[in-house]
């Protein structure tokens, strides 16, 4: 009877110690400290235990590669030429290029000097890349030859000049700035005398700035700390990827500069180029977003040959079940959905079996918790805001102290904006997106930079920007505008007023509708409500 009555007990209090303190769900699995070292120390460690001819990255696109050895030897050149030029800890390497075997080498090398990593998406035009410099301190630039005309174009306008330090052309030579190829020679056999070179300090000093859109307002950069992504590289979980033979597990690109280094450091070769690299290179695992997941069943499935395929990440937004279960019956793989966002790498590991909607259950050292509109913690089954808190969590906005403290509060639980439950075994479903901004395919659009951007016309007196739901790419912008007395602009002018300025993702594909008055709040705010009830039932198809 003893014995019958000890089972209980231990049941009883495995669920307290995962699930305790007010509805706190953590990760099943055992907690482990986090070493307070950099993340050039990490990766120099993990990188030492690849065998030196492992291809860590190849471009399915153009044929190139890089082994673990020329990765690492690439690296140190490129370090020791900006150091010979001049760079300092102060400095931040802003890379703005289309994924390539060079970007890599130069983050790597931004990696292994010390100094912060911003990584800025090549789809950025002149207005978003000239706003975002505004908040950043010295720079050294790296961008491709096609890409250096909107550097230029920022250069001519801006007085200040000098805080672009350094310009270099990844792909080709420029008559004005400095091709890669001059940065390798000037480093070559040559090696950093420490790793990391200048001198950091792990839960301090910044690594990478990421950009994200926030639950509210304009694009934030996300400061992550040397702790908080060592954490995050700790808790990378690689699902269904051992290969059965025990040979070379490879993977299609990754969404997000986080994955690809999380899956170099795992000795996984990561591969630019989708359809391509599935064929030419046996691709067993793909990392993809919701949209592609149609081509993938209606496009791709008899252009290509798929059958390497054995495991499918998807994130980035809901994948619809029906999408779902068609791919993993057509092409006989496993699907997991994961959550995560820019402020907190991987709040979620996916949980064995595939279900609807189920993210999985929260990752290594991470703690999750349902709040209602009170703040009080929700238990099972009950739909609330999603929150979050470890050590994975990002440091703060950049130079923004009060959208900061907003999403964090004071006992470290960052506020997602996202809507969702956990159920009885703790896993979680996201019901719900964020509320005020945009989803078109993997991209998160803010409303109030399109509404900002608007208002820069000389016609335009007031302005909202809604998502009204598309088929495919889950949501396209469209904007309410009042115009000024006396002034007049058509649709299609306001619409390439965008395109001539923003990223693809930010044109208003959904339209503009001119009205009479923007509805506001009795307190004087645009009543957002009011204006997705109206887009509420339209689903375009184009």
């Amino acid at each position: 009877m003893k014995f019958v009555l000890i089972v209980p007990i231990i049941i009883i209090a495995n669920i307290l110690n995962n699930m305790s303190d007010d509805y706190i769900v953590r990760s099943p699995k055992r907690r482990y400290e986090i070493p307070d070292i950099s993340v050039a120390a990490y990766v120099s460690r993990s990188m030492a235990r690849l065998d030196p001819q492992h291809r860590c990255f190849m471009n399915a696109i153009d044929g190139s590669h890089l082994t673990a050895e020329e990765l690492i030897t690439k690296c140190h050149s490129v370090a020791n030429a900006l150091i010979a030029r001049g760079i300092t800890k102060s400095d931040t390497v802003l890379t703005f290029a289309e994924n390539s075997t060079e970007l890599v080498i130069v983050m790597f090398a931004a990696i292994y000097l010390g100094i912060t990593l911003y990584p800025i998406t090549p789809i950025a035009r002149v207005y978003e890349l000239d706003q975002l410099m505004d908040t950043l301190g010295p720079l050294f630039i790296f961008t491709t030859k096609a890409k250096a005309k909107i550097i230029e174009t920022i250069l001519s306008k801006r007085s200040d000049r000098q805080t672009v330090r350094f310009v270099a052309v990844l792909d080709d030579n420029h008559n004005v700035y400095v091709p890669f190829r001059s940065l390798l020679s000037e480093g070559q056999n040559q090696i950093l005398d420490t790793i990391p070179y200048f001198a950091v300090k792990p839960k301090k000093d910044i690594c990478i700035l990421l950009q994200s859109s926030g639950t509210t307002g304009a694009p934030k950069s996300v400061m992550i700390s040397h702790t908080a992504f060592v954490a995050a590289l700790m808790a990378f979980i690689k699902p269904d990827m051992n290969d059965e033979s025990g040979g070379n597990n490879r993977t299609s690109p990754l969404v997000g500069y986080q994955m690809t280094q999380f899956s170099c450091m795992s000795g996984v070769a990561v591969l630019f180029g989708y359809a391509t690299c599935a064929v030419n290179y046996g691709v067993n695992f793909m990392g993809m977003v919701p949209a592609f997941g149609h081509k993938l069943l209606n496009e791709m499935c008899d252009e290509y040959d798929l059958s390497s395929l054995k495991a499918l990440m998807v994130t980035g937004a809901a994948f619809a079940a029906n999408v779902a279960k068609d791919i993993m019956q057509k092409h006989k793989v496993s699907v997991v959905e994961v959550y995560g966002m820019t402020e907190y790498c991987g709040l979620t590991s996916p949980d064995g079996e595939y279900i609807p909607g189920c993210v999985g259950r929260p990752s290594d050292n991470t703690d999750m918790k349902v709040i209602d509109s009170k703040g009080n913690s929700l238990g099972p089954d009950l739909d609330g805001e999603l929150c979050v808190r470890g050590p994975k969590l990002f440091s703060g906005y950049l130079n923004n102290v009060l959208a900061t403290n907003e999403a964090i509060d004071d006992h470290g639980w960052l506020r997602t904006g996202d809507i969702g439950h956990y159920d009885s075994r703790h896993r979680f479903f996201i019901t719900d997106r964020l509320k005020e901004l945009i989803k078109y395919g993997t991209k998160q659009v803010s409303p109030t930079e399109l509404e900002q951007f608007l208002l820069t016309h000389e016609a335009v007196a007031e302005a909202v920007v809604v998502g009204v739901g598309h088929r495919t790419d889950t949501q396209w912008p469209r904007a309410y505008v009042r115009l000024r007395e006396h002034k007049s602009v058509t649709e299609e002018e306001l619409k390439r007023f965008v395109a001539d300025s923003l990223s693809d993702s930010k044109q208003l594909r959904a339209g503009v509708v001119f009205v009479d008055d923007i509805r506001r709040t009795t307190v004087g705010k645009v009543e957002r409500r009011y204006y997705k009830e109206l887009v509420a039932n339209e689903l375009i198809d184009d």
